[in-house]
């Protein structure tokens, strides 16, 4: 059984014994509007008064300020954008050079390589001449 926040089972609770539910009205809508009225005049009485040059000059001097600091921004960001810039070309320029260093030394292991391949070449061509040429005098001591 599920019971309420007093103790009381639901299903014992007799509908006699409820709370009466309060249901909203609306009042009357005049006091709303008279308290509305109200509050614009309180709000507008000063206007009348106010120093508009003033205000416009305080306004003027605001944006002034805000182009001024906008403007150091701009600037701030000018200098961050260059920094950066020099940066990435100096890393550019960096990675280059390494590449070019790279490019060369795999040219002088490749130039390298085909001169070994080269030199071997030519031993064995005189190993292979000298065979030749030590089977030909033993076919002539085995004719004579």
């Amino acid at each position: 059984m599920t019971s309420t926040d007093d103790g009381h089972d639901i299903a014992s609770r007799s509908p006699a014994t409820e709370e009466p539910q309060q249901t909203y009205s609306p009042g009357p809508i005049e006091p709303v509007l008279e308290m509305e009225e109200m509050l614009v005049a309180r709000l507008t009485q000063g206007v009348d008064h106010c120093d508009w040059d003033q205000l416009q000059e305080k306004y003027t001097d605001a944006m002034d300020e805000h182009s001024r600091v906008e403007e150091d921004l701009r600037a701030q960001t000018t200098k961050l954008l260059d920094i950066f810039t020099a940066w990435s070309q100096t890393a550019m320029l960096q990675d280059e050079q390494r590449a070019l260093k790279r490019f060369k030394t795999q040219m002088q292991h490749v130039q390298h390589s085909e001169v070994s391949v080269e030199n071997k070449k030519k031993h064995y061509t005189e190993v292979v001449k000298a065979f030749q040429s030590a089977l030909a005098l033993l076919n002539e001591q085995l004719k004579a």
